[in-house]
């Protein structure tokens, strides 16, 4: 998905100095880990960032579609409309509106058609009146529409911002983990060695694996964790 894509892209280069703040010019000695964050993208799952994306941008669409199929109602009954489809449990009363607003619905969109089927000199003044008025209720409806399509891309843009900084955060953690498990003294992208004196130790399916395993699996390592090197 497009956030984490954007998400992996800001850990092209990825660094992890363990145990030290001081810069390292000379690598000689050092057990140096590499990790492929392309592959990482491909293959770790996200799985609960992935479905929170989703429940949200299907509740976006819903109300969207929910008001592109009534255009015709006013602005106070398309509150109303929403109001009572979100109740979990509604009253015969409130079933009896709902049931008249899509009334509503259906019969003036049905007179809007006919108005608009008779030649304009043939029409009434009243008819003409009339067809001004569900004109003019088409158009609101059709704007409302679109600033709820344009307010729900502006929520998805922030919800794919907060989720890339999530997906950062879990790769950077795992990779933390990895190394502080293998006693590595720096963790670099694989994409970014063009030459390192040193031991190299790739560990991509390790941190492939940490972010893939069960929550249950990650707390109970933690439970048995009591100390360790963290990145700095």
């Amino acid at each position: 998905m497009r956030w984490r894509w954007m998400a992996l892209a800001g850990l092209f280069i990825t660094l992890v100095l363990l145990g030290s703040q001081r810069v390292i010019s000379d690598t000689s000695g050092l057990k140096v880990g590499i990790v492929d964050i392309p592959r990482l993208g491909r293959e770790a799952s996200f799985a609960d960032l992935r479905r929170d994306y989703e429940e949200r941008r299907r509740a976006y669409a819903e109300l969207v579609n929910l008001r592109q199929n009534y255009l015709m109602l006013t602005g106070l009954e398309w509150a109303d409309l929403r109001r009572l489809l979100s109740k979990p449990q509604r009253s015969r009363q409130e079933e009896e509106r709902l049931q008249q607003l899509r009334r509503i619905e259906l019969e003036r969109e049905a007179e809007l058609q006919r108005l608009q089927q008779i030649p304009p000199s043939q029409l009434s003044a009243a008819e003409r009146a009339r067809l001004e008025e569900l004109t003019r209720l088409w158009k609101e409806g059709r704007d409302d529409a679109n600033r709820l399509q344009e307010m729900m891309e502006d929520e998805l843009r922030r919800v794919e911002a907060e989720l890339s900084k999530a997906v950062d955060e879990r790769v950077r953690q795992a990779i933390n983990a990895v190394a502080t498990k293998q006693s590595l003294d720096l963790v670099l992208d694989r994409s970014a060695i063009y030459f390192v004196r040193g031991q190299l130790v790739d560990i991509t399916d390790a941190v492939l694996a940490e972010l893939n395993a069960a929550p249950s699996e990650k707390e109970g390592d933690k439970g048995e964790k009591t100390g360790g090197r963290t990145s700095q």
